[in-house]
């Protein structure tokens, strides 16, 4: 061997390492394709060079240099072939490298505006699998001889390990994000079916407890009513024994003995007395007559009407309805969006609004403000109802839409407010409510309504 050619062997030699260096610092597998693209363009002094690598069963264009590519990184008019498709897929489904001669007598050759007059073909294989495929085209017909071949192929067989790497590392965080993606998913679906758990058993325990409320609310009824009609007889009892009791002290020439009998039982304050008890058992009963109504309320409605109504009138009228009861204890700051006319029973929605408010007034400071807003998002109407006050325990936030709870003292509050609240909103209406409360920021109260499914109807606000 001749200097000249031991000189340029080494040179080669030494270019080949520093290759296969610049693959190793390669950060990612499409810089470690334009590297192999490069190297060899510059190496083996080829006009061009593409690498093809197999992504889903076929092969696509990924790096290049010469004619094809137009700067570092892009490709000019990337193609896609199928394996067995062309030379290049001919190539890529044997496992052997090929020369053509003279890609115009070979039928396989794909045409393009880069086509050349001879082509070389050699295929990246790891573990008896094509990952790759290296294909050179020159302007000149018999433009390459087999030392080329070889010297491509030792370039090919040093590139596949490293391609096997980077094509791993890529499925491998491809399979890490899709398990990250599936993750955040399960939590997302276990959260939701955490919170239909939650709201099918509050359902469930809501129709237990209105059978329950049916049934008593029958039984009370009955003796409730024939009490009360006891007490109305008993009125006319006592006006009578009062009238009679006159009658006789006024009477002419009643004995004296008698009427010291009837001065000395002392019946008018007796009379004064029984008026008293009566009247207090009736007012009792009254109440017990309501409690009953409000509980048969949650369980059945006479007004079962549904219709177009307006969220912000209904504000309207509970803030107006609450005024006295307010009277200067507190203000009530109104912030009403436009919202869309809503399905529903209006009147329920009322009462649900006025019980909400109501709490919120009960709860504010002398001086506070109540905070009434309205809006919309993409499928639903809310209204949130904020106070200023000490607002609610986190130990007591899960119980207050269950029946006959409630912190208020004995004689205040049935404990059946929200329960009903929940019913209509949640079971008659498909929205929700919810509350947050801080013992810094108050509580606030959000009820959620689902908007029509058509818009035909106007916007309105307050």
């Amino acid at each position: 061997m001749s200097i000249r050619k031991w000189e340029k062997c080494m040179s080669e030699l030494d270019k080949i390492d520093s290759f296969a260096s610049a693959m190793l610092e390669a950060a990612s597998i499409d810089e470690l394709l334009w590297t192999i693209a490069i190297n060899i363009g510059e190496i083996l002094q080829f006009d061009d060079c593409v690498i093809y690598l197999e992504e889903d069963g076929v092969l696509k264009q990924k790096a290049a240099y010469g004619i094809k590519n137009a700067e570092y990184g892009e490709l000019f008019n990337e193609i896609t072939i199928e394996f067995g498709n062309g030379i290049v897929g001919a190539v890529a489904k044997s496992g052997v490298a090929e020369i053509v001669p003279n890609t115009a007598d070979d039928e396989r050759y794909i045409w393009d505006e880069f086509s050349g007059k001879s082509e070389l073909t050699v295929p990246i294989t790891y573990e008896g699998r094509t990952i790759a495929v290296i294909d050179t085209e020159s302007p000149y017909v018999n433009g390459y001889s087999e030392k080329d071949k070889q010297r491509l192929q030792v370039i090919a067989n040093i590139a596949a390990p490293r391609i096997a790497s980077a094509q791993y590392c890529r499925r491998l965080q491809k399979a890490q994000i899709e398990l990250k993606e599936s993750n955040l998913q399960l939590q997302f679906t276990i959260s939701q079916l955490k919170r239909n758990q939650e709201s099918l058993i509050h359902s469930e325990k809501m129709a237990s407890v209105g059978l329950m409320v049916a049934g008593i609310a029958h039984e009370i009824n009955n003796p409730l009513s024939f009490s009360l009609s006891n007490l109305t007889v008993m009125k006319d009892y006592y006006q009578s024994i009062k009238k009679m009791n006159e009658e006789i002290l006024a009477l002419d020439g009643l004995p004296d003995d008698v009427k010291s009998i009837v001065q000395l039982n002392d019946y008018d304050n007796i009379i004064a007395d029984m008026k008293c008890i009566v009247n207090e058992t009736t007012d009792g009963m009254i109440r017990i007559k309501n409690i009953v109504a409000d509980l048969c309320g949650y369980v059945r409605t006479k007004d079962t009407q549904k219709k177009e109504y307006d969220l912000n009138d209904s504000v309207g009228v509970a803030v107006n309805l609450l005024r006295g009861e307010m009277n200067g204890h507190c203000q009530v700051d109104l912030n009403l969006a436009a919202i869309p006319s809503l399905y529903g029973n209006g009147g329920k929605i009322n009462q649900v609004l006025m019980n909400i408010l109501n709490n919120a007034i009960q709860a504010s400071p002398n001086g506070g403000m109540i905070k009434v807003s309205t809006y919309v998002d993409s499928e639903n109407a809310n209204i949130d109802i904020s106070d200023e006050g000490t607002g609610i325990m986190a130990d007591n936030i899960c119980d207050i839409f269950t029946p006959f709870y409630t912190t208020k003292p004995v004689g205040e509050g049935t404990g059946l407010g929200l329960f009903i609240c929940y019913k209509i909103i949640k079971e008659e209406h498909e929205g929700d409510i919810n509350v947050v409360s801080s013992n810094k920021n108050g509580t606030t109260f959000r009820v959620t309504l689902p908007l029509p499914t058509c818009h035909h109807v106007s916007l309105k606000v307050g």
